[in-house]
């Protein structure tokens, strides 16, 4: 609520797609990438009230399942994040995931960040839980070293940020803080490699 509360107003119509991973549907099928308010056609709910109650219907009708795969939801965001840089460049988006559980398809997840670092695209990461994160943290690339795919292609930036709940719980700042901190640069060093300038760009008059 505290995430979608702010990044929401960079939003125009508020809608968003929701998804969920990890769950087995009414079908009996274990999906990593279904429509979480349960549509078969339609993927985006209202507002961030729309999420919750999305996500508060699927416990009533999907069981949790794993494994913990990631790779198939990034790659449906960065879909849809490619599809804008044939339209309006000014887009920019971001993917939140929240997990309880270790990233099962490392590699795989790693291919697909690799392939979304060239796209308007960001993707926040919250661990809740006392499962080990420590795979978490090899994705947020904090250290200076940047993905590599298993083709051997190198992540063109950081799209990444990673934040485990209970050592944001432990310390004075809050989990928004340190969600959305990278966020801006993320934001900034896209816009500005591809020279996309803002729009009503207003320079002020010298006397």
């Amino acid at each position: 609520m505290e995430v979608g509360e702010v990044i929401q107003f960079y939003d125009s119509d508020r809608r968003f797609p929701a998804w969920g991973f990890g769950g087995r549907t009414v079908d009996g099928t274990i999906s990593h990438c279904f429509n979480l308010n349960g549509s078969a056609s339609d993927f985006e709910v209202e507002g961030v009230e729309g999420i919750m109650a999305a996500y508060g219907n699927a416990l009533h009708n999907v069981s949790l399942a794993g494994p913990t795969l990631f790779g198939q939801v990034i790659n449906v965001a960065a879909q849809i994040a490619g599809q804008s840089t044939s339209g309006d460049r000014s887009k920019y988006f971001v993917l939140l995931i929240i997990t309880d559980g270790v990233v099962t398809d490392l590699q795989e997840t790693k291919d697909a960040l690799v392939r979304a670092s060239d796209l308007p695209l960001s993707i926040l990461i919250v661990g809740v839980g006392r499962a080990d994160f420590t795979q978490m943290e090899i994705l947020d690339a904090d250290k200076g070293h940047r993905l590599e795919s298993s083709t051997g292609r190198v992540a063109t930036r950081d799209i990444v940020q990673f934040v485990p709940m209970r050592e944001v719980q432990r310390g004075q700042i809050s989990v928004v803080q340190a969600l959305l901190e990278e966020l801006p640069g993320q934001f900034l060093s896209y816009m500005r490699c591809r020279d996309i300038k803002p729009f009503n760009l207003h320079v002020a008059e010298t006397p």
